[in-house]
Parts: C-alpha cells; structure tokens; sequence
C-alpha cells in the first residue's frame, strides 16, 4: 500500500542514477516484536536478506520481495 506506492515513486525518480529500488520483507523473525513462535531467527533473516540484495536485477526495480527472493504483490 503506501510503503509500495513509495518504493514505486522512488524507483521512478532513481532510475536515472541507475539505483535499484525495492521493498524487501525480512519474514517472520524471532524479535520482541515477532514473537518466540516466529520460525527465523534475526540472523537467518539478515543472511538471506543480504543473500536477496546480492541477486536483485533490474527486473525487481520498484518491486516488493521477500526474503527468499519471491516476488510479492
């Protein structure tokens, strides 16, 4: 919704300076916030976020992404 709309908005405006643009969601992590039944933990979640930034191409400009690199709607 709005963080997409964002993401959109700023892919536009940095695709000139050849910046890839996305919204990655982490999954659900084991924090204060996720809770002790989430099933990653923060480091598993880093790992494969970063591991999903490595391989971004151009066609996920603008996109939303999970941590396992799947396209979300």
């Amino acid at each position: 919704s709005a963080l997409n709309m964002v993401t959109r908005c700023l892919a536009v405006d940095l695709e000139a300076d050849g910046i890839l643009c996305v919204a990655l969601h982490p999954g659900w992590v084991r924090t204060d916030m996720g809770g002790p039944e989430a099933p990653l933990s923060p480091e598993d979640s880093i790992s494969a976020v970063l591991s999903v930034i490595s391989g971004l191409k151009e066609e996920h400009h603008g996109g939303y992404v999970d941590y396992t690199g799947k396209n979300l709607p």
